[in-house]
């Protein structure tokens, strides 16, 4: 699981649920029940803690959310083991170091980790590594020489899941077109130092879960599920949703510099999305409601329309204007356009949108974040004409103090609803209609639902089982319990309608990697 350490009822839902003994789960897709048992080993995915890491932070956000649910445990204790996200290197990795790499014991989870990587041998030729990316930079020399000695100890028949803190295969294929640096090389060179032992890949750093499978041929042509490739997203420990819609795509083609498979084209077909894009894009709606979502963001925008007509398009006061409202509106444009001051301050406004503009491709950000920034001043100067008009101008206006504060007082209203209005639109179709600004759309939403994490199990005879498990509402009433040796101190509070989507459920059917058919 990652992507955790967020708002406390997010985090502490997956908290609870994921340090249960046993876990009654159902999957909807079969009408199958199914019993898993908490996990031997943890593994945390990335961005332990948001928004930036520091030790109050994760003490807040991280520490106490788990500590209620399972501050201690029985013998054999289960293992905790963590990989950094870019949020966890926002302080240069110190308050990660000092919590996973220095402690022997997370809560009731021992913590055997002494660096920012791993690798841990697991039962029946499986192996689990943790990689840490260092903000989105190749893997360091001393991280490639301690893959390379653990590659030693492999033997043949061996095989690898590799967590990594992002979905370098996304990223590939969303800006790999548009930016050469986005590319799948850290990933692929480690499946050649492991020779191309890795099956499963997990990563966080996207809040959804998102799966894409590989199924290669055998000698005789016909399809080898024990030798299937998984590339799994699962960023649902707690913090705010993203979209699953962002990406079009239902193959993925892995973006190399270096072909390291020879002549096996690996095209990954996509599987499954939670929610589904369908829903997601549902969701995508809430951006049409963007000022009830997000009050404060207006103070931003107040303030910018208030300098552009005060400041930037002349006297707010024109005495000289006569006639109708659209003869104003000439009037005060023509004057606008005539001022090379005026005319500054606007290209620097919708150089500023321009910037803001999420987006790899040229052109779309030449032509999207123009047209934003240019929406926002034609909004501005209107909001200016209609507050002139309506408190009144021409020769005989004569404004006064109160006047001048009625003025700037409706400026600042009116840039606080239109502007958050405008920005909401935009964000609706910029990621509806174009796939861009996932992450400035879904944050504004501020979803805490929708939440997973996967338990993963292996049989004596090496076959591995992957449960991604999901809970579509996240709990947001807890209830205080007796104290006992090792369980949770809060307990879901729910009512009878809200059982069935606050329950954990399976998010598609068990992903089954057989034994190996041959060595």
């Amino acid at each position: 699981m990652s992507d955790l350490g967020d708002g406390f009822n997010s985090t502490y839902t997956i908290a609870y649920y994921l340090s249960r003994p046993r876990l009654h789960i159902e999957d909807f897709e079969s009408n199958t029940s199914y019993s898993t048992l908490r996990g031997d080993i943890l593994i945390f995915g990335g961005d332990q803690v948001y928004p930036t890491a520091n030790r109050k932070e994760y003490n807040h956000r991280l520490i106490t959310p788990y500590h209620l649910a399972m501050g201690c445990s029985m013998d054999p204790h289960p293992q905790l083991f963590a990989i950094p996200g870019n949020h966890d290197w926002y302080d240069g990795l110190v308050s990660f170091t000092r919590l996973f790499c220095s402690r022997k014991w997370f809560n009731g989870w021992q913590s055997p980790q002494q660096k920012s990587y791993f690798g841990i041998k697991l039962p029946h030729n499986w192996w689990l590594l943790g990689t840490d990316v260092q903000l989105n930079s190749d893997i360091d020399g001393p991280q490639v020489q301690y893959f390379e000695r653990l590659a030693e100890h492999m033997r043949e028949g061996d095989r690898v899941i590799l967590c990594n803190a992002e979905p370098y295969w996304v990223s590939s294929n969303k800006y790999g077109a548009y930016d050469s640096t986005y590319n799948e090389n850290n990933l692929c060179f480690l499946d050649k130092l492991l020779k191309k032992r890795i099956q499963i890949y997990i990563a966080g750093d996207q809040h959804h879960y998102r799966r894409f499978e590989f199924i290669p041929n055998d000698l005789d042509g016909q399809p080898d599920h024990s030798r299937k490739v998984e590339k799994i997203t699962a960023g649902g420990g707690g913090a705010f949703l993203h979209p699953t819609h962002d990406l079009s795509e239902r193959l993925l083609e892995e973006r190399v510099t270096e072909d390291i498979y020879g002549k096996e084209e690996r095209l990954f077909e996509r599987k499954k999305d939670f929610p589904d894009e369908k829903t997601s894009r549902q969701l995508c709606r809430g951006n049409l409601r963007f000022l009830q979502k997000n009050k404060t963001f207006g103070i931003v925008t107040a303030i910018l329309y208030l300098f552009m007509t005060l400041f930037v398009m002349g006297n707010p006061v024109p005495t000289a204007i006569k006639g109708t409202f659209s003869e104003m509106l000439v009037s005060l444009l023509s004057g606008i356009v005539h001022s090379s001051r005026s005319m500054f301050w606007i290209l620097i406004v919708v150089g500023g949108f321009w910037l803001f503009t999420d987006t790899h491709s040229r052109r779309y950000k030449w032509i999207a974040g123009s047209l934003h920034g240019l929406c926002h001043v034609a909004a501005a100067f209107l909001i200016r004409c209609g507050v002139m008009f309506t408190i009144g101008v021409g020769p005989d206006a004569d404004w006064g103090f109160g006047d001048h504060m009625l003025a700037v007082l409706l400026i600042g209203i009116g840039g606080w609803v239109v502007g958050s209005c405008l920005m909401g639109f935009y964000l609706y179709l910029s990621l509806n209609v174009f796939g861009r600004h996932s992450n400035e759309a879904f944050s504004a939403l501020k979803i805490e639902d929708w939440k997973n994490f996967m338990r993963i199990h292996i049989d004596k005879e090496g076959g591995l089982t992957i449960y991604p498990i999901g809970v579509e509402k996240i709990v947001r009433r807890w209830k205080a319990v007796p104290i006992t040796a090792a369980g949770p101190l809060l307990e879901p509070d729910l009512r009878e309608n809200e059982q069935k989507k606050a329950a954990p459920r399976l998010i598609e059917s068990p992903i089954v990697i057989q034994p190996l058919s041959r060595p």
